[in-house]
């Protein structure tokens, strides 16, 4: 049960509290003064996600608090224990929303994720938005209805999980099918393409060493020319050589050092550089002789490198990358070869992932149709009580069509094997019809309410919101509506945003939602209403700000009547 509820900096909210106890809470106001904010507010609760469109302008961040009762051997206190984060008998969850995206979830003090928050709402709370009228007119929408109250949700998620498995691997069955029936062009192309790229004999060495070689042999005599003239200046000329100059030196300064031994040193050092010259004229002697260059090697160094050019182009840009491209092609080639046998394992795994999803739709099928006729039957019963009294429902089935796995059991989609629409017979002898077709705007608004509040019950969620479930009825209907919901807050907690005086009469607390403008600022306020109030808030919903005490008469008339009806019930 909600016990309370904080909002902060939230739309046109500026701060906002909000104790509420068990029963029947009523909530009233001029249209736009913001009552839908607050059930947006209560959304985020419940897990939805967040924008900072949100934020009150001026703000940095949005808040929404509140504190709940929960039964602490129920499924909410044991998901809490799991998670480490339980409290006893009360639950306290608090939303920031942040302009930067710093956005937090807090339950019971401790950060938590919006998954959590999101698997915990349906056992806190049931929303039922003002726009869920408009879902009735979906069929889809009934299915959803019709597995809330078999409590079959959680079934048909794995249903949906397993389809979408079958979805999968017949994709990836068509992918292969389809590269298969390709397979011997593809084999001839990557045979080509290995053939080419190994006969060609890639190194990543090989074009720098060649365009080292292309350089040495454009400029042949010139190397010719200064090796040997290096050659003779330094051992080879007929006089005045390096070597023949260099060994008189030696000679000079050795007789000195036997003269004088502070020479020695010099002496020494020259007849190492004039080893190192000898040395030095041995390479450069073995360098010229290995000189020869052959007329037609720079044609071919040419025709070389042109060639690696056009392959690695053709192949990724360079060797290694023309490598790499072999690699794959090999790869592939070899996976080619495999082919048949990924095939028939996919299709293995295809046939086992069908059999279980068929497995699981077929018991889900099951528990819809044991259930349909129950649903029906608790919905007449509640329309009854509606004004409805007449109308008679009933739940039909039809393959689902549009995106369906075909199965020897007829066509299977993520919802299951089938689809569910509510048909009704408003009137004797009319027959029966789908609901969308033929459903005015009033009795929309009670099928919604008695759906809502059937399936509601079945999940056992212990705080109901219904949001304008008054749309399209009003006078004795509305008092009927406004008693059924006084006695559906008998076994749970229930929040009423209406527009209508017969229904928020039936209410044990009642608030009124207005705007106002302070500081140049526009501001929801929320006030609670004592008895007097009440009928003068009453008066207003009946005849407007001017009723005068003729609708305030009229506004006593209606509360002591609901009094009495909750007191029958």
């Amino acid at each position: 049960m909600l016990t309370y509820l904080r909002i902060k900096d939230f739309a046109l909210i500026e701060s906002l509290e909000l104790e509420l106890g068990p029963g029947l809470s009523v909530m009233t106001g001029e249209t736009g003064a913001g009552k839908s904010i607050i059930l947006a507010a209560v959304g985020l609760l419940l897990g939805q996600r967040a924008s900072a469109d949100l934020i009150r302008a001026g703000a940095d961040s949005a808040v929404v608090e509140a504190q709940f009762l929960i039964d602490p051997q129920g499924a909410v206190a044991e998901r809490l224990a799991r998670e480490d984060l339980a409290g006893g008998e009360e639950l306290l969850v608090r939303r920031v929303v942040s302009r930067e995206g710093r956005n937090r979830v807090q339950i019971n003090g401790s950060l938590a994720t919006l998954n959590l928050l999101n698997d915990l709402g349906p056992d806190l709370l049931a929303l039922c938005g003002q726009h869920s009228q408009q879902d009735l007119l979906r069929p889809e929408e009934h299915l959803f209805l019709l597995d809330a109250y078999a409590g079959q949700e959680r079934q048909r998620e794995e249903v949906t999980r397993a389809v979408r498995r079958v979805q999968e691997l017949d994709r990836e069955l068509s992918d292969l099918r389809g590269r298969l029936a390709r397979r011997e062009e593809r084999r001839q192309w990557l045979m080509a393409v290995v053939k080419e790229l190994e006969e060609a004999g890639l190194d990543p060495e090989e074009e720098a060493s060649l365009k080292a070689e292309r350089k040495l042999l454009a400029n042949a005599e010139q190397v010719g020319r200064l090796s040997q003239g290096a050659l003779a200046g330094l051992s080879e000329a007929e006089e005045g050589s390096a070597l023949e100059v260099s060994a008189k030196v030696r000679g000079l300064l050795g007789d000195l050092a036997r003269l004088d031994e502070r020479v020695e040193p010099l002496a020494k050092r020259w007849e190492e550089l004039y080893y190192q010259a000898e040395d030095l004229a041995g390479e450069l002697r073995d360098y010229v002789s290995r000189l020869a260059f052959d007329p037609g090697r720079l044609d071919w160094v040419e025709g070389r490198l042109l060639a690696l050019q056009r392959l690695t182009r053709k192949y990724g840009g360079d060797a290694p990358a023309a490598l790499e491209a072999l690699d794959e092609a090999r790869r592939e080639l070899a996976g080619l070869e495999k082919g048949d046998q990924r095939l028939a394992q996919l299709e293995k795994e295809r046939a086992a992932a069908l059999g279980r999803a068929l497995k699981l739709a077929t018991a889900l099928s099951r528990a819809r149709k044991r259930a349909a006729p129950g649903l029906a039957q608790a919905a007449q019963a509640e329309l009854q009580d509606l004004g409805l009294a007449q109308c008679q429902l009933k739940v039909e089935f039809s393959p689902p069509a549009g995106g369906a796995v075909e199965t020897e059991q007829g066509p299977l989609s993520a919802r299951g094997l089938e689809t569910a629409e509510v048909f009704m017979a408003p009137n004797p002898g009319e027959g029966f019809r789908p609901l969308r077709r033929i459903a005015s705007g009033g009795e929309l608004s009670r099928m919604l309410l008695a759906l809502k509040g059937l399936v509601a019950q079945k999940k056992g969620a212990p705080t109901q919101v219904f949001d304008e479930v008054d749309a399209g009825i009003g006078g004795a209907t509305g008092a009927a509506v406004g008693r059924k919901l006084a006695r559906l807050a008998l076994g749970a907690q229930v929040l009423v945003i209406t527009h209508l005086p017969q229904i928020a009469a039936f209410g044990d607390r009642h608030f009124t939602v207005s705007k106002e403008t302070q500081k140049g600022r526009t501001v929801t306020r929320l006030a609670g209403l004592d008895e007097g109030a009440r009928a003068g808030e009453l008066a207003r919903m009946l005849a407007g700000a001017g009723g005068g005490e003729t609708a305030l008469n009229h506004a006593r008339e209606l509360l002591a009547s609901a009094a009495d009806l909750k007191q029958a019930s």
